[in-house]
């Protein structure tokens, strides 16, 4: 794993203990102790101007000592999830860097995408517990910085990623032209040998592989070219009664 890599690991890391903190689930209820000290004091007193004292007393005291946190039905409906985003983060990061990426950059990909949107979601779920006012503004803004810094490294190393993997495919597509180039070539090549063999079938005299087509050994190629085994089917150019020329006789000397 490259340096920022490791940086990116650490901070993964840091979140998903922060988050474990931070959700920790809190007492809903009073103690037993403080109930039983806050009848004590009313019991041992007379005057109800002093009942009406201390019993405004401890609500003051209840309410200074309410701690932010999780309750445990909150921490059911929101906690236990932002736990398992924090988890998976550091996951998919460990995945996505485990990814070769000169033959899986595309899964590597993937996963950093996965990772971006489970930051937003757990952005998301910090806001939610504010709104409802689990957690203060302060643990809020710590909180979304940390998830900020993971999700604006894991960005940068996905654009720096997309540019390298859109190489690898416009080499990829090249060699599958080039594939396909010579497919179609080698299809072309049979058609034509197919086409060839249609219109010269083996055994016909313009079929260059017939042993009739070839000259007798010492004999005149040109004799053998025009002698032809098919008779003459031409028409005779007269017809009529066949006549003999007159022999002519030397004269006799004058």
């Amino acid at each position: 794993m490259a340096d920022k890599e490791y940086l990116l690991g650490n901070k993964a890391r840091e979140l998903l203990k922060y988050t474990n903190q931070a959700t920790k689930t809190v007492a809903e209820d009073i103690s037993r102790k403080d109930v039983r000290q806050i009848f004590q004091k009313i019991a041992a007193l007379d005057d109800i101007r002093d009942v009406q004292k201390v019993c405004s007393e401890s609500i003051a005291y209840l309410d200074r000592t309410h701690r932010e946190g999780f309750t445990k039905a909150l921490y059911r409906c929101y906690g236990e999830d932002m736990r398992l985003i924090a988890k998976s983060i550091v996951r998919d990061i460990h995945a996505a860097n485990g990814k070769m990426f000169q033959t899986e950059y595309e899964e590597r990909l993937r996963l950093l995408g996965v990772v971006l949107d489970e930051c937003s979601w757990l952005n998301e779920n910090i806001q939610l517990v504010l709104n409802d006012g689990v957690i203060s503004i302060s643990k809020s803004a710590v909180w979304t910085r940390k998830v900020q810094d993971v999700k604006n490294m894991v960005l940068s190393w996905k654009q720096k990623d997309t540019a390298r993997a859109e190489k690898l495919r416009e080499q990829a597509r090249q060699a599958e032209l080039k594939q396909q180039a010579a497919m179609v070539k080698a299809i072309v090549r049979e058609l034509l040998k197919e086409q060839e063999k249609s219109r010269y079938p083996a055994g016909s005299p313009l079929d260059i592989g017939c042993d009739s087509n070839r000259p007798p050994t010492g004999g005149s190629a040109l004799r053998t070219a025009t002698t032809s085994t098919t008779p003459c089917t031409s028409t005779p150019m007269a017809t009529g009664t066949t006549t003999t020329a007159p022999t002519r006789t030397a004269s006799a000397p004058l």
